[in-house]
Order: C-alpha cells, then sequence, then structure tokens
C-alpha cells in the first residue's frame, strides 16, 4: 500500500553538494513532488522495480483517452544509487506522451538515501499527442547516468477492459442471434469475444460461450500472486460488487454482459430485448471480473 510519506534523513554538507552535482550532471528531478493521495479504487495497482528501486503504480481508466496515475517511489538499496522512475502514455500504434513530474522533467529520481521515497499524481491525465490512451509504460531504473546504472526495468499496463467496452457500445442497436460473434449479430459471449478482440493490443483469444469465459476468468484470477507481479499480457483480476469499475465483466448463469456504471449491464440480452442497458441485479451475479493485460 501506499505510504504517502517522503521521507529525507539529514546529510552532511558534503553529502549534499555532492547530490546537487549528480543532480546537475544528469538533468533529473531528485526533489520529491508534493505528496498526492493514493487513488482510493483504481483500475489496478501493481508494483514495478529492479534491486535498488521500487515504484507502486496505480492507474484508474477513465475511459478511451484518459487516467488517474498514482505513483511512489522508494530508495530500497543502499548503494547511494539514485531510483528513477519515467511513465508515457502509448496509443496502440507506439506514439506516447510522457508524464511530466515538474516543470519540463519527464524523469525523476529519488534523493535522500535508502528508505527515502516520494509519490505524487492522482488527477486525471488527459495525454496530448495519442488518439488513445491504450497503455501506460513504466520504466523504473536504479542509477543516473552519471552514477552508473544498475539495473533497469519496464512494464506496460493496458487499458484493455474500458476499449473494449467501447467497441461494446459500438454495437448498440444490432440484434441477438445465439451463438453470433458478430459484425452484425451476437449473443452475449459473442459480443464479449467480438469487442475484446478489436482492441490493439489484445492476445487474439478463443471463442467461447459465457461459462468457459467466467472459468477462465476465474482460473486466471486463481493464478494471481497477492501483489500481482506475475500477471500477464491477458490476464484477469476478481473485483467485489463495491469496487465494479465501468469495463468489468459480470457473469451470471448462462449470461455475461459489461458493467456500465450506477448499477446497469451492457450486455446482448436476448432476441427481444437486443443490445443494451438493464440492471446488474436482473438475476443474480455470480462473479465480477476485470480483465488486464501487464506486459514486460
Amino acid at each position: 500500500m501506499f505510504t504517502n510519506r517522503s521521507v529525507r534523513p539529514r546529510r552532511s554538507l558534503p553529502a549534499i553538494l555532492l547530490a546537487v552535482l549528480v543532480s546537475l550532471a544528469a538533468g533529473l528531478a531528485v526533489a520529491s513532488p508534493a505528496a498526492a493521495a493514493p487513488i482510493s479504487n483504481p483500475s489496478l495497482e501493481i508494483p514495478v522495480g529492479c534491486p535498488g528501486a521500487r515504484a507502486v503504480i496505480q492507474v484508474e481508466w477513465e475511459g478511451t483517452r484518459s487516467a488517474k496515475v498514482h505513483w511512489e517511489l522508494s530508495d530500497t538499496g543502499a548503494d547511494g544509487k539514485t531510483p528513477l522512475i519515467k511513465m508515457v502514455a502509448r496509443d496502440a500504434d507506439g506514439s506516447g506522451t510522457s508524464w511530466v513530474f515538474r516543470n519540463d522533467e519527464v524523469v525523476f529520481g529519488v534523493g535522500g538515501g535508502k528508505g527515502s521515497s516520494a509519490s505524487g499524481g492522482g488527477g486525471s491525465w488527459d495525454p496530448a499527442g495519442i488518439a488513445q490512451f491504450n497503455h501506460l509504460e513504466v520504466k523504473v531504473s536504479n542509477g543516473t547516468t552519471a552514477e552508473g546504472t544498475d539495473c533497469s526495468i519496464v512494464r506496460k499496463i493496458y487499458n484493455f477492459s474500458r476499449l473494449a467496452y467501447q467497441y461494446a457500445l459500438n454495437q448498440s442497436g444490432k440484434p441477438y442471434v445465439f451463438g453470433a460473434e458478430g459484425p452484425n449479430a451476437f449473443d452475449c459471449s459473442g459480443l464479449v469475444y467480438y469487442t475484446y478482440n478489436f482492441v490493439p493490443n489484445f492476445p487474439t483469444w478463443s471463442r467461447m460461450s459465457s461459462a468457459q469465459q467466467q472459468s477462465w476468468a476465474q482460473s486466471a484470477a486463481g493464478d494471481n500472486n497477492a501483489d500481482l507481479t506475475n500477471l500477464k499480457s491477458r490476464d484477469a483480476i476478481r473485483v467485489s460488487r463495491g469496487h465494479l469499475k465501468v469495463g468489468d465483466l459480470v457473469f451470471y448463469s448462462g449470461h455475461v454482459g459489461y458493467y456500465a456504471g450506477s448499477g446497469l449491464l451492457y450486455s446482448a440480452m436476448s432476441p427481444s430485448a437486443g443490445i443494451g442497458y438493464t440492471s446488474v441485479d436482473y438475476a443474480t451475479p455470480l462473479g465480477y471480473y476485470r480483465v488486464v493485460g501487464v506486459t514486460g
């Protein structure tokens, strides 16, 4: 969990001067920005790090264009090197817009030695220069170029659920046909299958019934580590009713649909109802799952 702190042990004058010189040489921000409150109900929270540097990233996908992002970076090594973080919003084709930590700085470093940390973000981010917020790319390193970089790791966190939900909304008004998987008609699982396969960078999956989709989600969620360090390029996490986000999948006996917010379900319901909205409690839900993806 986030600590919301920025610890700065007292240092001698020579150590302070050295830190200033390293900062100037590397062109990095090493002073902590104002602490920001963590996101209370993120779409995903995962650690990203390597020996000496550890970040915890929260992402709340707000749609196809924007997200809330909260980060915390900590110095976990006694090597005297500076942990660094860089974040980039990426389009499907790899075009990117960097997170700006302070002024025009796109890389942030934690100063203060082992145990020091800094955090920031939490507000809505609608990055200019990209058409679609396909994924967040996070790079964490230990050591500036001047100090010598000991390690570096990159994680890509994908916006699968909100993008798939938007593609599902685009199918509104089309008829329900049992067994259909698009593009002109759908049943409930066919709509989920079709719209996820439209999401750029989503690993293609096979056609499944709603029961098979639920079985996949249960199995994928059951394989996750408690801290989600082993998430895969196509994965699922189980969520509670109180933590549902728009785009989450809601499973029933013989049915599946997208959570649409405000207690509503969006799905391919029946030949008479077609594709549209109904109460999420029209029947007893069997489980709630969020389709996620993390690579790197």
